[in-house]
């Protein structure tokens, strides 16, 4: 009987035993995933990306409709730019003034809701211009010589800038495609690498690998497929906002042939991501320092190197950008670069346009000659 017992006390042992076991491998498995120590080379660049872009002060719950304003100033060269972005549930608004140095500034008004879009140019005409892209009637002079086929993509477009799911589903796509696209390239490790992050040095795992052209070849054909679907079979990428966006960064792909670049990771984070390329046989260079602060993108040091000559950039976030109140400012070392800083505020105040309301696509070539003499300050 107490063989039985002893017995008992002593399976009973071993399953506490395995059960513990089980536990403590279950921790550091989720830990492990957690800190991506079983992902492939490239999973843990995309995690650090990812992880990067999230760490964001915490913020309370907010809501997507809620109205917000962006507030622009800038300065590029010598033209001035100030510009403020107003969104409300029925209706958006774009308003500022570009400083066309030797000419007088240029003003301007947008709004556009659900059935139309207004503009004002108080330093050239005192009408308000209307496009209506819900109801057609588009037979003036200015719509048969841009042809009715661009004129519904433009209204597809104006739809979704309205509403904004489409232009978030054709940017979802393209990530897709670039995720599977990048998991194709052979990522090697190479030898840590000391960067300073929250005011510390740190040393940083990095990894190198080559973007081909056909590489970006393919993401470009399956992102143009996205965009067919939304906006007919004879449309190309360059006709959707996210699609231009996307283009810019083929086309340096494309004149290079290929890039190579490397990423340093610091804590499941970006560290330092850096592209090597070649463009006119000039040797091209962009360095991006994520040097942190409360969170990892509050401070940013972008450099980019055009054959002999270096560009700086520094960038920092103040407030909260997710809670919709805060700044981020950028800064150049040269006076050719954008300089500037770009808010976010809750709340908003759309300015009503008035004047007499001129409809753009209904002109004649005659009213709309008239038109022109009128913003060039004379009359026929």
């Amino acid at each position: 009987m107490e063989k039985q017992n002893d017995h008992k006390k002593f399976s009973k042992k071993i399953w506490v035993l395995s059960a513990g076991i089980i536990v403590i491998l279950a921790i550091v498995l989720f830990a492990g995933i957690k800190n991506g120590f079983f992902l492939r080379k490239g999973d843990k660049i995309l995690y650090a990306a990812y992880h990067t872009i999230k760490d964001q002060p915490e913020t309370a719950d907010v809501s997507k409709d809620e109205d917000y304003t962006v507030s622009m100033d800038g300065q590029w060269k010598e033209q001035k730019i100030q510009a403020e972005y107003a969104s409300v549930s029925d209706q958006k608004q774009l308003k500022g003034t570009i400083d066309l140095d030797k000419l007088p500034d240029l003003e301007f008004v947008m709004t556009l809701d659900e059935k139309e879009l207004k503009t004002q140019l108080p330093s050239l005409s005192s009408k308000v211009f209307t496009y209506d892209y819900k109801n057609g009637g588009k037979s003036g002079y200015l719509a048969k010589k841009i042809g009715s086929e661009k004129l519904e993509r433009f209204d597809t477009i104006l739809e979704e800038l309205y509403g904004g799911n489409e232009q978030k589903t054709i940017g979802t796509d393209i990530l897709k495609e670039a995720r599977k696209e990048f998991n194709k390239l052979k990522i090697k490790k190479t030898e840590k690498k000391e960067f300073k992050i929250d005011g510390q040095k740190r040393n940083c795992a990095g990894y190198q690998f080559t973007i081909s052209k056909d590489n970006a070849q393919n993401v470009l054909d399956a992102a143009e497929k996205a965009v067919k679907k939304k906006y007919g079979d004879g449309t190309k990428i360059s006709a959707d906002p996210v699609g231009k966006v996307f283009m810019v960064f083929y086309d340096k792909i494309s004149a290079a042939g290929e890039m190579e670049c490397s990423v340093y990771l610091y804590q499941n984070k970006l560290a330092s991501v850096s592209v090597n390329y070649e463009d006119d046989e000039n040797a091209q260079n962009i360095d991006v320092l994520f040097l942190g602060g409360d969170f990892r993108t509050q401070n940013m040091k972008i450099a980019f190197l055009t054959g002999e000559k270096t560009t700086t950039i520094q960038t920092n976030i103040s407030g909260n950008l997710a809670a919709k109140d805060g700044t981020i400012t950028f800064e150049s070392d040269d006076t050719d670069s954008l300089s500037g800083r770009i808010s976010v505020q809750k709340g908003c105040q759309i300015s009503e346009l008035t004047g007499e309301e001129c409809n753009l696509m209904k002109l004649n070539g005659f009213e709309l000659l008239e038109l022109f003499g009128e913003f060039a300050g004379f009359g026929f």
